[in-house]
């Protein structure tokens, strides 16, 4: 069995920074500690004067999915490259319910299809339909180890959508057996009524997305699932939140546990203006400058529990000028600069990157039931980390991306790429660039909440 020791690092974890060492037997964490004693065959990495951090998890990506009229650019195997070369160790997807589908069957097709990726994954399991049969799968499928399910409060238009009374009903079931809902919030009624006035479909600027989708919606669904939540004794889990007001008012429930993205985090909707604009789309919409700041406030005060990516990639060809901004694909890939523009972002603000730890590793394990061997570097744990060198912070870092994709959003911002990624004791990324990895495993939740 292989054996790597990483030296004179400063570890830093959810609960703070010490200056560690970590032994490294096959694809797991054997000790930490000072001065460990190792045979003569273990490779040694010096790690003096760098950061080690748990490998990230990022709980929310779109691995190939249809979207519209095309599928998102990434499948498994190109996403998960780039996902190792930006740090993430661990992607959590979600499964497409098709028609006439059970969830068990829609989960085996994409179990099928993310056994091409390099590095773990878990799967989410969509519910878009609402019928008894379906229902009665859910305790099955969190005793199996599949214990997050995601629902959507809008979409009717695209068969996707629940009501609340029906989202509360599952809730109850889901709830009951330990397992975490996650909920797409926007209200459809808030959206019907902004959208109608655009139903002529004449307008073509992507600035009309974010009118047609206003930020009402989000504090209208996170009201309703907050009261659900309090009902059901379920913890609720908000995806991609991106409001001030939507932060405020679930902060008044215990049980709801928010996400927010990188892009709500470093971009605006004046990004709409841009040539390229129409790249931008992606629901919810990008919001005002003042929301940003919100986000960054509750970073600090601990009410945002996660940062996902909702990695959802589109070429430039596959977003045509001048449509109906309606039939814009929605959705940016963030999977690979996620961790690389947040670190940055913490280090330049001066915020405790411990902190991050939390938002982008120790959290996700915890409320998706991963935490007995992700998230963390200790006795036990996968091993999954990266080591960064404190000095590497550049905006001139796009040629360096390990993608198929033609666009990012994030060009021109700060970043700090690892220099060193580790998943499973295997060696994945080394000098900046990504090696010849091994499969990643399919993961199952241990617990839940």
């Amino acid at each position: 069995m292989s054996s790597l020791l990483i030296q004179n690092g400063l570890v830093i974890q959810a609960d703070g920074q010490r200056q560690e060492d970590i032994l490294i037997q096959g694809e797991t964490i054997v000790a930490v500690g000072q001065e460990l004693g190792v045979s003569g065959q273990t490779k040694i990495i010096d790690a003096s004067g760098k950061w080690i951090f748990p490998g990230v998890i990022d709980p929310h990506t779109h691995m190939g999915i249809p979207i519209k009229s095309g599928t998102s650019a990434d499948d498994f195997a190109s996403g998960s490259r780039s996902a190792l070369h930006g740090g993430v160790t661990t992607i959590l997807d979600f499964t497409v319910l098709e028609t006439g589908q059970s969830l068990f069957e829609s989960l085996e097709v994409r179990k099928k299809l993310a056994e091409k990726a390099l590095c773990d994954v878990g799967l989410h399991i969509n519910i878009t339909r609402f019928e008894p049969e379906i229902l009665a799968e859910i305790p099955h499928l969190i005793s199996m180890g599949f214990n997050s399910f995601k629902v959507f409060t809008t979409y009717k238009e695209a068969g996707m959508m629940l009501t609340y009374r029906e989202i509360e009903t599952v809730a109850e079931i889901i709830g009951s057996h330990g397992g975490v809902l996650m909920v797409h919030a926007e209200d459809d009624g808030v959206i019907t009524a902004a959208s109608g006035v655009y139903a002529d479909r004449i307008k073509t600027h992507p600035e009309y997305h974010a009118k047609s989708r206003p930020a009402e919606a989000e504090l209208r669904a996170i009201e309703q699932l907050g009261e659900i939540s309090k009902r059901t004794d379920c913890t609720i889990y908000i995806v991609h939140l991106n409001t001030a007001a939507g932060l405020v008012k679930a902060a008044e429930y215990p049980l709801l546990k928010v996400e927010t993205c990188p892009h709500y985090l470093l971009l605006t909707e004046a990004m709409y203006k841009q040539a390229d604009g129409r790249m931008f789309v992606s629901s919810p919409p990008l919001r005002t400058a003042a929301d940003q700041e919100a986000l960054w406030q509750g970073i600090q005060d601990g009410l945002v529990h996660t940062i996902g990516s909702d990695h959802c990639p589109f070429c430039l060809g596959d977003k045509a000028q001048n449509i109906p901004f309606q039939d814009i694909p929605n959705g940016m890939g963030g999977v690979e600069t996620l961790f690389p523009t947040l670190l940055a972002q913490f280090v330049e603000r001066g915020l405790d990157l411990s902190l991050l730890v939390k938002l982008t590793s120790s959290n996700a394990a915890k409320i998706f039931g991963l935490n007995l061997f992700k998230g963390i570097l200790s006795l036990g744990a996968n091993a999954d980390l990266l080591i960064i060198d404190p000095d590497s912070i550049t905006r001139n870092w796009e040629s360096g991306l390990d993608t198929i994709l033609d666009w990012n959003a994030y060009t021109g911002l700060p970043a700090m790429f690892p220099e060193t990624v580790i998943c499973r004791g295997e060696i994945v990324v080394s000098t900046e660039q990504v090696q010849t990895p091994s499969k990643g495993k399919l993961l199952r939740s241990t617990s839940a909440g």
